[in-house]
């Protein structure tokens, strides 16, 4: 490639890239606001070589614009791609914009919405020159708005390690090098003290959301009744408030410590998790597993948590409270793991897993099913949103969801403006039982279920099934060459402003 410090008199094209953090910053700052979007340009980076130039512009504000003026005295013509949500996007006048948003919910916000006029998605994207979405879903989503910028459909590339990694078979046993929590423990662990609860319990948490019509509803009850019910909620809600408190105030790896590797064998189920976002219903995934496989002892659900060093405590104990909270004896293995894994890790955890198992409402696209599906590896998932485009029964072992009323996740105050999906709890049961089952019972059709997954990966997101794609979208971006006055005078305004 041309040192692209010599710069080129024929007015080549370079894109310059803006993500969330840095490479360097991503394992520190795992789970943050729209830490997955570094991933997304980390697996587009090898098409984007392939394309062409292209070099990152991500910083503080100045530095895209810094990146835009150094662009055109070496002679190239600048393009804005933008690896980011599109509220948090930075548009450059005189240079064609391409947003790469991630979205899944059925509309996209077409008012400014927490005051913000920037949340106003539908106004943004007029501002692009070119949308890029990873699945169907969310291109509809934007043409249902009535946005005119042209939306095309790009899904993320899917690294090929992940198809080369081997069939899984019955008896394998791997070990994995990294720290892990595995549960049932051999030891009984303490359970947290009970407290002492009477109507005289001190302040309480924050009410919930219904607080008023709850007092509505003691003043309408006769007196008595009325003192009766709320004594006995102030009880109940003390109690559940204190043992939550005591779990989250004790640090699980202190009381429980992790072991030093992990051991997978029998039939793995796996999946990857931000457990502070609602979307990923987490709670379901834990109940339906304990519940349908709690007597088989070679069974496995491994959670990874997506979360970073200074979040891991406060992560383990809200999953370990809910766990301890489900009051189930199983023998079946529960594990969690919290360490950064890389790349090369992450491909070897396909490699000892049997399933991918997502409970989510709603999905963007879910990079670690379609890596997965890839690795050969069925899928427990529910079709909806961005993984219609992945999953079907050929592959996996859909599960069932309705539509039901959700908040976008930008609104701070919550509100029933979109959907997302709820999943059907015995549907989850059901199919744990079934994938059970077959990997144990009918090799035929688990086989059968991974070469499709892979064949599906393959023409869905393989690299040479992608590049055209990105190909055609890159290029079908007009370069704007601006007359020199007026953009003279708009980079004056921009000052001024």
């Amino acid at each position: 490639m041309q040192d692209e410090r010599m710069g080129n008199a024929a007015g080549d094209p370079l894109v310059l890239v803006t993500s969330m953090y840095s490479e360097n910053d991503l394992a520190r700052l795992l789970g943050r606001d729209a830490y997955s979007y570094r991933y997304v340009y980390r697996a587009f980076a090898p098409l984007l070589a392939r394309w062409g130039r292209h070099r990152e512009a991500s910083g503080p504000r100045g530095v895209l614009e810094h990146a835009v003026a150094e662009a055109r005295r070496q002679q190239y013509q600048p393009i804005h791609l933008s690896f980011l949500p599109l509220h948090l996007m930075e548009v450059v006048p005189y240079v064609p914009n391409i947003a790469v948003p991630a979205w899944e919910f059925p509309d996209i916000p077409s008012f400014d919405l927490e005051n913000d006029p920037r949340q106003n998605w539908a106004r943004r994207a007029e501002q692009m020159d070119l949308i890029i979405t990873h699945t169907q879903f969310a291109r509809a989503a934007f043409l249902r708005a009535g946005v005119r910028t042209p939306v095309q459909v790009v899904p993320v590339p899917v690294p090929e390690a992940y198809f080369q990694v081997p069939d899984w078979q019955p008896g394998q046993r791997m070990v994995l090098d990294c720290p892990c929590y595995i549960f049932p423990q051999p030891v009984a662990l303490p359970r947290p003290p009970r407290p002492w609860v009477s109507s005289e319990t001190g302040p309480l948490p924050a009410r919930l959301s219904l607080r008023q019509l709850y007092k509505r509803c003691i003043q309408a009850m006769p007196q008595r009744f009325g003192k009766a019910v709320h004594l006995s909620a102030r009880a109940v809600r003390a109690a559940l408030w204190s043992a939550r408190q005591v779990f989250r105030e004790t640090d699980i790896r202190e009381l429980y410590p992790p072991r030093p590797n992990l051991e997978l064998s029998g039939v793995v189920y796996t999946t990857i998790l931000n457990p502070f976002d609602a979307r990923k219903n987490w709670q379901d995934l834990l109940s339906g597993y304990l519940l349908a496989l709690k007597d088989y002892e070679d069974a496995t659900l491994l959670v990874k948590l997506v979360v970073s060093a200074d979040w891991e405590a406060a992560a383990l104990a809200e999953m370990f409270a809910f766990y301890r909270g489900t009051g189930l004896s199983h023998r079946c293995k529960l594990v969690f793991v919290t360490a950064y894994l890389s790349e090369a890790q992450l491909v070897e955890l396909a490699r000892a897993s049997t399933y991918y198992v997502n409970t989510s409402r709603a999905e963007g696209s879910c990079l670690p099913l379609q890596n997965f599906l890839a690795a050969g590896r069925p899928a427990l998932a529910p079709p909806h949103t961005g993984m219609a485009d992945s999953l079907d029964e050929r592959c996996g072992f859909p599960l069932e969801s309705h539509p039901e009323p959700a908040p976008w996740p930008q609104e701070i105050g919550g509100g029933y403006r979109t959907t997302w999906h709820r999943l059907v709890w015995q549907s989850f049961y059901d199919q744990l039982r079934a994938s059970y089952e077959t990997a144990k019972y009918h090799q035929g059709r688990y086989q059968a279920l991974a070469r499709q997954a892979r064949a599906r990966l393959r023409e869905l997101a393989g690299a040479e099934s992608v590049w055209p794609r990105l190909a055609a979208a890159l290029n079908s971006v007009r370069i704007h060459v601006p007359d020199e006055g007026a953009r003279l005078a708009t980079l004056r305004k921009s000052v001024v402003a």
